[in-house]
C-alpha cells in the first residue's frame, strides 16, 4: 500500500472509495431564487494517488490507525431523539447583504450521505450577517455574534419543521452617559426541568468615568421564550453571585447548552463558566489537568471551543497546530464529577493544510461532524464525519449552494450547523 502521507506516524492506513447517487425531497419555503443542482457528489480534496475507483460518481475516504484512542464504547446518551437530521447553512451575500439559509439533509448509515440542497428563508441582516446558536430542539437562536453590532442587528428564533422565523424583543439598552459597553454575548439555553427556552444576554461594562485600577462589571438579562419561540415577555435584569472575576472570565468563544446549563470558554483562566438555567446561578468547571498541560499559554485560540457529543459536554485542544495530525478533545463523562476522559482524532492529512477541521457536533448514529474553519476561495465547501469507534472518516462536499459562494470565496459562509427533524 502507499503510504498516506509523508511523516504520517500511524501505523496503518486503509483508503476506500465508495459510491452512491442520492437524492431527496425536503421541504420548501420561500426563498430568493437561485440555481440550485440536485446532486451531492463526495469528492476528496486528498491526492488522486490515493483513490482506488470501485463505483462511479463519489468517493468515500475510510481511515484506521493504531494511534492509541480511548473509544467510545458506551457513548453518552443523545439529546436528539429523530432520526431525520439535516445540515443549517447560512451564506452571506457581500452584493446584497442579504444572508440566505438552506437545508441539507444527512441520510444515515449503511451509506452515509448528504441529500439535495433546499434554500428556507432569505433574511435581510447588519452587513456582517447573523450566526446560528446551537439547535435547541425545535429552536434555533440567530443573532449577531460579537459587539459592537448587537443592538443594530435583528434576534430571532427558527423553527426548522415548522420553518417559522419570529423575531425577538432587544434587551433594554444601558445608560449611554454613565456606562461604556465593550462586550456583548448572546447565548441560547434550554431547561429541561421547565421545558423553557432562555435567552441569556451578557454585557460586560465599565463606569464612566473611569476609574484607576480599573472596574469592569458584568450586567446580565434573561428572556423566557414562548413554546411558539416568541418573546411576548418582558427582558428580566438578574444579579447572580459571581464565582469569578468579570475581568478574568471574559467570554472567548460560542456558549453550549447541555445538562440544563449553559457553557462557555473564557479567554483566561482555568474554568468553564456554567450557568444553571433553572435557578439562574454561575459555577465553574475545572477545565481536565492534561488539557492545561498542552493548553500552556493563558490566551485561548480562536477555533478551541466547546460542542456537544453525544449529550456531553466536549472540549477540542489547539494543539493541532504543533502536531499537524492530531486533535485532541475530552468529553466530560461525569458531569457531576467533572471526570473527563481523553480522545484523540487521527488525521490522515494535515490539519491546518486541509482547512483546520473542527468538532461542531454529531448526528444521531454517533459520527462527529466536522466543519472546516478556512478554506482557498476556490475551495468547494464540505463537512467531515468521524466514526470514534472504527477512526474512520468520510469527506463529503457540499454542492448545490449559489454560484455567487464559491465566486466570493466560502468565507461567506457563516454558519454550519445540525438539527434533528
Amino acid at each position: 500500500m502507499i503510504p498516506l502521507f509523508l511523516g504520517w506516524r500511524c501505523s496503518r492506513a486503509l483508503l476506500k472509495l465508495n459510491t452512491t447517487t442520492t437524492t431527496a425531497a425536503t421541504a420548501t419555503a420561500t426563498a430568493t431564487a437561485t440555481s440550485l443542482l440536485n446532486l451531492i457528489r463526495h469528492n476528496s480534496s486528498f491526492p488522486s494517488s490515493q483513490h482506488h475507483h470501485h463505483e462511479p460518481a463519489m468517493s468515500l475516504m475510510r481511515f484506521r490507525s493504531s494511534c492509541r484512542s480511548l473509544h467510545l464504547r458506551e457513548p453518552c446518551t443523545s439529546t436528539s431523539t429523530s432520526d431525520h437530521t439535516h445540515l443549517l447553512i447560512s451564506a452571506f451575500n457581500t452584493e446584497t447583504s442579504n444572508q440566505h439559509f438552506f437545508s441539507i439533509p444527512i441520510f444515515h448509515p449503511p451509506k452515509l450521505s448528504l441529500g439535495s440542497l433546499t434554500p428556507l428563508f432569505t433574511l435581510p441582516s447588519h452587513p456582517f450577517g447573523l450566526t446560528s446558536s446551537q439547535y435547541l430542539n425545535p429552536f434555533f437562536l440567530l443573532h449577531h455574534a460579537d459587539y459592537p453590532h448587537y443592538d443594530h442587528t435583528p434576534i430571532l428564533t427558527y423553527n426548522p419543521t415548522t420553518q417559522q422565523t419570529l423575531t425577538l424583543p432587544h434587551d433594554p439598552p444601558l445608560p449611554a452617559a454613565t456606562t461604556t459597553t465593550w462586550n456583548v454575548r448572546t447565548h441560547f439555553g434550554f431547561d429541561p426541568s421547565t421545558k423553557h427556552h432562555k435567552v441569556l444576554r451578557v454585557k460586560w461594562t465599565e463606569p464612566i468615568p473611569r476609574s484607576i485600577p480599573k472596574v469592569i462589571n458584568m450586567v446580565f438579562t434573561v428572556l423566557t421564550l414562548d413554546s411558539d419561540g416568541s418573546g411576548s415577555g418582558s427582558w428580566r435584569r438578574i444579579n447572580p453571585v459571581l464565582p469569578f472575576d468579570p475581568k478574568k472570565y471574559v467570554n472567548g468563544g460560542e456558549s453550549v447548552c447541555v445538562n440544563g446549563a449553559i457553557h462557555w470558554l473564557t479567554r483566561y483562566g482555568d474554568s468553564i463558566v456554567a450557568f444553571d438555567l433553572k435557578d439562574e446561578k454561575f459555577r465553574l468547571i475545572p477545565l481536565p489537568h492534561d488539557y492545561k498541560d498542552l493548553n500552556f499559554d493563558s490566551f485561548r485560540f480562536q477555533f478551541e471551543r466547546l460542542f456537544e457529543l453525544g449529550g456531553c459536554l466536549a472540549l477540542i485542544s489547539d494543539n493541532a497546530t504543533q502536531h499537524h495530525f492530531t486533535l485532541e478533545l475530552w468529553i466530560l463523562k461525569d458531569y457531576n464529577n467533572h471526570v473527563w476522559v481523553k480522545e484523540s482524532i487521527c488525521f490522515p492529512f494535515r490539519w491546518r493544510k486541509q482547512g483546520q477541521p473542527i468538532p461542531i457536533g454529531t448526528i444521531p448514529t454517533g459520527e462527529i461532524l466536522l466543519k472546516p474553519l478556512s478554506l482557498d476561495v476556490s475551495a468547494t465547501a464540505w463537512v467531515l464525519f468521524y466514526d470514534m469507534e472504527g477512526q474512520s472518516f468520510k469527506k463529503i462536499d457540499i454542492t448545490g449552494l449559489p454560484e455567487w459562494v464559491y465566486s466570493s470565496g466560502t468565507r461567506i459562509i457563516r454558519t454550519i450547523s445540525v438539527y434533528g427533524g
